[in-house]
């Protein structure tokens, strides 16, 4: 029978890593929180804050039995989210770099948060962060599944056009084969007249052209294609690296 901790390994090889819990504090209080468990991680978050330094800008990961909690330490704020342990911090830190960006957004509570008592801002800030935790654990809050959601049209629309192609590819085909087939009929007819045999040639060498144009521009449209799926891959590589930003 497998162990809890393999249970939970094999399915996070399966179901997306979750915001379990989230909040924001300053040096002595939790002044808003969202989460999607029944488990209390209040006393969790408390004593971790209670340890730490607040001052300055860094971000920190402590284990906590089966989890994680993430921390973005923001000049006496603190932004913090519950997960799964997981190797991959990338998903968490782009959650929490989302959730101190809004956060800022409203000066007022930047401002009072230095005074500011237990849940206080639950009223202020509650419905976005519920809103943001929410388009991550479904999957459209972080950079790499939205990369992922361009690669996949991409993707969808290189299909279509690769079967366009194949499809073409098939009708050149049965053109050349007709040709041919016309070429032989012209030479059994040769006897008939010379006339006849240089109309057989010049349709065989038009014919050819025709198929030549059309297999230039089946490259043209791969290259193109190509091309389109190198600058996508480009541009997710500089975003995944942080060479570049949304």
């Amino acid at each position: 029978m497998a162990s809890a901790g393999e249970t939970e390994k094999s399915n996070s090889q399966h179901v997306r890593l979750q915001i379990r819990h989230s909040c924001v504090c300053n040096r002595q209080y939790i002044l808003m929180s969202h989460q999607t468990e029944p488990e209390n991680y209040s006393p969790v978050v408390y004593s971790i804050l209670g340890n730490l330094d607040v001052e300055g800008n860094r971000k920190l990961t402590f284990p906590i039995d089966r989890f994680q909690m993430h921390v973005i330490v923001d000049n006496g704020l603190v932004f913090s989210c519950i997960t799964y342990k997981t190797n991959h911090h990338y998903m968490p830190f782009m959650f929490l770099e989302t959730f101190q960006r809004k956060f800022h957004e409203i000066p007022s509570l930047v401002s009072r948060s230095v005074h500011a008592r237990e849940n206080e801002f639950d009223r202020d800030f509650g419905p976005v962060l519920t809103t943001i935790v929410y388009e991550f654990n479904i999957g459209r809050g972080d950079k790499i599944s939205q990369l992922q959601v361009q690669v996949d049209d991409v993707k969808r629309i290189m299909l279509d056009n690769v079967e366009k192609v194949m499809q073409r590819g098939e009708d050149l085909d049965n053109l050349l084969t007709k040709t041919e087939s016309l070429e032989s009929s012209v030479r059994e007819l040769a006897l008939r007249g010379r006339q006849s045999v240089t109309v057989g040639g010049a349709f065989r060498r038009r014919t050819r052209e025709v198929v030549m144009r059309a297999k230039c521009k089946n490259l043209k449209m791969w290259l193109v294609i190509g091309g389109i799926l190198g600058v996508v891959l480009t541009v997710a590589i500089l975003l995944i690296f942080g060479v570049i930003h949304m």
